[in-house]
C-alpha cells in the first residue's frame, strides 16, 4: 500500500525525497512483468527490451530477474538467456511467468520456434530448485507448438497466437494454463507441470465489450477467479471473473485505459504482505516507446462484490504521495490541462491537480532542489521554457534535466511556504499571471508576493467509487478527449455569455438576483452550523 505522508512541505530542514516511484526499474527497459512471492520476497520477472530508437520491432534477448522485500528497493538478481531454449530462434524472449509447486520452480516462456515444419511462436518451460539460478530447459522442445492450436486466419503461416503463458496452481495442487493472442486458449497441466493434461480448449469470454488481444493473467482472490488481459488495440486492460479456474468467464470491465507511447500493455496481479498490487509496463523512461518499455506498479483495490476498481497509471506508484501546488491564501492550484497549465479551483480527487515531487533531475547539489512530474502522465515533467512553464516528456538530455529542476526557497509572502525558482536562475519565480495563468516573473513584475507563494501539500490516494452495475462495462472516454471537449465547451460558454450580455440586460438582472439568493442561503447555512 502506498505510504501516505500527512503533512505539507513546510520545513526546510526536512525535505521529502521519495526515490521508489514508477517505473520501478529505471536503469534499463523492462517489459511483460510477472511476479512470484517466495520466502517473504517478491521476484519480478521481465523481458529486457533492447531495441534502439532505430529499430522497428521488439528485441528481447533475455529475461531479467529482480527481487524486493518492500516493493521500493529492487535488486537485479540474474537473468535467463533466450538461448537456454536451443530449439528456439531470434531475439524472442517474450512474455513469461514463473510459478512454484512442491519446491520446484517452473518458468513458462514465449519464444519463436526454430522448427521449419512448425513456424511461429511457441511456449517452452524451464525448471529449477531456485527462483533465480539453475534454470534448465525441462523438455528440450515446445510445451505448446503452433500445430497444437488453430491459428487465426490473419496470421498466415508464421503465427503468433501461442504466446503469453500464465499458470496458476490452485489450493488443491491442480495447475491451469491460459495463453494466446487473438485466440484465448486453456489447458490443464499434469502433476509434473511440463505436460498438457487433456485437450486444449479455445475460450470465449462472455459479454466481452471489445476483443481479447493477449497477455492473460490467471489469479484467485477471496474465492473468486480472475482473468486479467490486454484487449483491443492499442491495448487496454480488462478482466473477467469466474467461480472456477476453468470458467465460464464473464467480462466485468476495463481497469486501465490505453497507455501513452505504448500500444501494448501487459498485466500481472500481486498479493504481498496483505496488500494487492497491479503490475504492468509503460513507456515512461526517457526514449521509451513501443519497443522500449518500463515496468510499473500500482495499488489494486477490490470492491465488496469482488470487482476491481479502475486504475490510473501514476508517477508515484505505490511508494510515495502525490502533491498539490496551491497558491497561498487562495483555493487555486496548479492544474494540468490538455494544452496548457493554469491555476484553477482545487480538486483533491482530480489527478490533473496532482504532481509527484522527485529529487532534481539534474542531480543538483543545492539544498531543496526538486523536479515535478505529472502524476497521471508518468515521464512528463514541469519545465521552464522561456518565461513559461510547460509540461514535456523527459528526453534524458542534460538540457531537459536543467529545465526540469527547480529550487524551493522560503515563500515570498510566508516563509513557511515556498516560492519556486529555476535552478539556474534566481532572478525569477513562478507566479500567477493574467487569466490565472502561470509564468516566471521577476520580483519587480509581481503585483503581490502572494502570487508567487505556494503550499506544497501531500494528498491521499484516489480510490475510485464503484460504478453503477449497468455502467460497469461501458468503455471509458479518453481523459485528453474529455479535457479537450471541456475546453471547447468553456470557450463556447464564454462567447455565448458575452453575446447575451451585449444584447440584453435582463440576463444580468436575473444572474444578480440568483447570486443574492445563493449568498443568502450560504450565510444562513453557516449561521446554522455555528
Amino acid at each position: 500500500m502506498k505510504k501516505i505522508v500527512f503533512i505539507s512541505l513546510l520545513l526546510f530542514l526536512f525535505p521529502i525525497y521519495i526515490y521508489a516511484d514508477n517505473p520501478v526499474i529505471k536503469d534499463t527497459y523492462t517489459a511483460d512483468p510477472a511476479t512470484l512471492v517466495h520466502d517473504g520476497k517478491v521476484y519480478l520477472y521481465t523481458g529486457h527490451d533492447e531495441a534502439t530508437t532505430n529499430d522497428s520491432f521488439f528485441v528481447l534477448k533475455k529475461w531479467n530477474i529482480y527481487s524486493s522485500i518492500d516493493l521500493e528497493n529492487w535488486k537485479l538478481e540474474g537473468s535467463l538467456d533466450r538461448q537456454a531454449f536451443d530449439w528456439a530462434k531470434h531475439d524472442s524472449a517474450w512474455a513469461s511467468q514463473v510459478v512454484e509447486k512442491n519446491g520446484v520452480f517452473y518458468w513458462y516462456v514465449t519464444v519463436r520456434n526454430n522448427d521449419a515444419t512448425e513456424p511461429g511462436y511457441a511456449i517452452g518451460v524451464a525448471t529449477s530448485d531456485n527462483p533465480v539460478t539453475g534454470w534448465k530447459d525441462a523438455i528440450g522442445g515446445p510445451l505448446i507448438s503452433p500445430s497444437m492450436t488453430e491459428d487465426p486466419e490473419h496470421m498466415g503461416t508464421d503465427p503468433w497466437d501461442d504466446i503469453d503463458p500464465t499458470v496458476y496452481v490452485d489450493d488443491d495442487g491442480e495447475a491451469y494454463m491460459y495463453w494466446g493472442n487473438t485466440h484465448l486458449y486453456y489447458a490443464k497441466l499434469k502433476d509434473n507441470m511440463i505436460e498438457i493434461d487433456g485437450d486444449i480448449k479455445r475460450i470465449e469470454i462472455n459479454n466481452l465489450d471489445g476483443s481479447f488481444t493477449e497477455g492473460p493473467w490467471l489469479d484467485k482472490y477471496e474465492g473468486n477467479y480472475y482473468l486479467t488481459f490486454a484487449m483491443n488495440y492499442p491495448e487496454e486492460i480488462g478482466y473477467a471473473m469466474a467461480t472456477s479456474p476453468e470458467g465460464p468467464w464473464t467480462f466485468k470491465g476495463k481497469i486501465m485505459n490505453r497507455l501513452s507511447n505504448s500500444a501494448t500493455s501487459h498485466p500481472a496481479i500481486l498479493h504481498f504482505q496483505e496488500q494487492n498490487y497491479f503490475v504492468y509496463h509503460t513507456a515512461s523512461l526517457p526514449n521509451g516507446g513501443e519497443f522500449r518499455r518500463s515496468v510499473s506498479i500500482e495499488d489494486l483495490h477490490y470492491f465488496e462484490d469482488g470487482t476491481i476498481a479502475p486504475i490510473t497509471p501514476t508517477a508515484s506508484g505505490v511508494s510515495g504521495p502525490s502533491y498539490m501546488l496551491q497558491l497561498i491564501d487562495t483555493n487555486l492550484a496548479l492544474k494540468e490541462q490538455t494544452l496548457f497549465l493554469s491555476l484553477e479551483e482545487k480538486e483533491e480527487v482530480n489527478y490533473n491537480y496532482r504532481w509527484y515531487q522527485t529529487p532534481a533531475l539534474n542531480q543538483s547539489n543545492h539544498v531543496n532542489v526538486v523536479s515535478f512530474q505529472s502524476e497521471n502522465n508518468p515521464g512528463f515533467y514541469l519545465v521552464k521554457e522561456g518565461d513559461y512553464i510547460r509540461l514535456k516528456k523527459n528526453d534524458g538530455t542534460d538540457a531537459f534535466k536543467d529545465a526540469a529542476s527547480f529550487r524551493l526557497v522560503p515563500g515570498m509572502s510566508d516563509e513557511k511556504a515556498y516560492s519556486i525558482q529555476p535552478v539556474n536562475d534566481d532572478t525569477v519565480v513562478l507566479a500567477k499571471s493574467e487569466n490565472n495563468g502561470v509564468s516566471f516573473q521577476s520580483k519587480e513584475q509581481l503585483t503581490n508576493d502572494t502570487d508567487a507563494t505556494f503550499l506544497i501539500t501531500a494528498l491521499e490516494d484516489i480510490i475510485p467509487e464503484q460504478m453503477e452495475k449497468e455502467a460497469v462495462n461501458q468503455p471509458e472516454v479518453e481523459e485528453n478527449q474529455v479535457q479537450e471537449e471541456s475546453q471547447v465547451e468553456e470557450v463556447n460558454t464564454k462567447e455565448e455569455t458575452d453575446e447575451a450580455n451585449n444584447t440584453t440586460y435582463i440576463v444580468i438582472g436575473l444572474v444578480s438576483l440568483l447570486l443574492v439568493v445563493f449568498l443568502s442561503l450560504v450565510f444562513i447555512n453557516k449561521k446554522r452550523k455555528k
